[in-house]
């Protein structure tokens, strides 16, 4: 008797795994690096970082790629302005966030990194530096010298890491939130970013010191593309000079010759951390992965070159139903 009930209760088993399996293999698939959603229904989540529902689908039959446009709009804009989509009693964090981009980006890039990660973030938390004077969606500033000559091209464009550091220095040193603030961490407007999981892992280091931590792959400092975190020691001595930062023999870009600046004018220590990726999640997917990087992609930071748009969307809505559903495993054990 007790035979047929552990087969009978192998084969719930077997029956329950295998429906979850084919639900989820419904839900996503993951073909030539892109995830694609093929379920038809509409979903309200509730953001584990902010408390908050988003009033963004998390399936959709053509995830949202037709409707790409209206992902994010002005009157959007204008509520997470008015801090609508973040709690009143939740901590607003201690990492500012500048993300370098253009403007043929802004309804592209822009767009979905606010109704991501970014309507996810305080608005005094975010900073989009650019050629851009102005935008109706995006906290967007205009960081390239006016006598530039516009439109932009390359080589103004490697202008906007130092100036972009100047001015967002200068706001949060301004800012009534001064005090609250132990990082910047600096972004291209292709680089996918989880709040989640960065804020835990700059707790781990020493805002008090002069740190660049990210991930090492432009010969000298970090690239923005992984994404890197500067500290409060360090960024607390911009103003004296890295506005004069300028391309130098054998670093034009400004991911070289920036940091290289910082380097000869302060005593910035290197910190290199796994969990930013310098490509995108299909890399570290395959056979020829790096193998200094972790094998769950859950703990990453950021990926770069994470694109078209709907590749963002995707990758974001995946991870954080993962990291809800962790979250809520979490809670019923405690």
């Amino acid at each position: 008797m007790s035979s047929v009930r552990t087969c009978n209760l192998c084969i719930l088993l077997v029956c329950g795994c295998f429906g979850f399996i084919i639900s989820f293999a419904g839900i996503w698939h993951y073909s030539n690096g892109m995830w694609k959603t093929t379920n038809g229904s509409h979903t309200a989540i509730q953001h584990d970082f902010n408390g908050t529902v988003s009033p963004f689908p998390l399936f959709s039959s053509t995830l949202a790629t037709s409707n790409l446009p209206n992902r994010w709009t002005d009157s959007d804009y204008q509520l997470w302005k008015q801090e609508k989509y973040f709690p009143p009693n939740k901590p607003r964090g201690s990492i500012v966030y500048m993300v370098m981009t253009g403007d043929r980006n802004l309804r592209s890039r822009g767009d979905v990194m606010m109704c991501t990660f970014g309507m996810t973030l305080h608005p005094s938390r975010l900073f989009f530096v650019g050629e851009a004077s102005s935008d109706s969606r995006l906290p967007v500033y205009d960081v390239v010298p006016r006598l530039t000559r516009r439109p932009v091209d390359y080589t103004g464009s490697m202008q906007k890491l130092a100036q972009g550091l100047a001015l967002v220095t200068n706001k949060i040193n301004n800012g009534s939130y001064k005090n609250e603030i132990n990082w910047i961490m600096v972004m291209d407007d292709d680089t996918f970013v989880t709040p989640q999981n960065l804020e835990p892992l700059a707790s781990e280091h020493d805002h008090r010191r002069s740190l660049m931590i990210g991930t090492a792959t432009c010969g000298v400092g970090f690239c923005g593309g992984a994404g890197y975190l500067i500290s409060r020691a360090l960024f607390d001595q911009f103003p004296k000079f890295i506005k004069k930062c300028r391309p130098i023999p054998g670093y034009p870009q400004s991911d070289q010759f920036v940091p290289a600046c910082i380097k000869r004018k302060t005593q910035v220590e290197f910190i290199t951390r796994p969990e930013f990726h310098s490509q995108p999640p299909a890399i570290y997917s395959s056979e020829e992965k790096p193998q200094d990087h972790p094998d769950s992609l859950a703990r990453a930071v950021t990926f770069h070159f994470v694109k078209p748009a709907e590749n963002y969307i995707s990758l974001w809505e995946l991870q954080q139903t993962h990291i809800n559903g962790r979250v809520n495993k979490i809670n019923l054990h405690t």
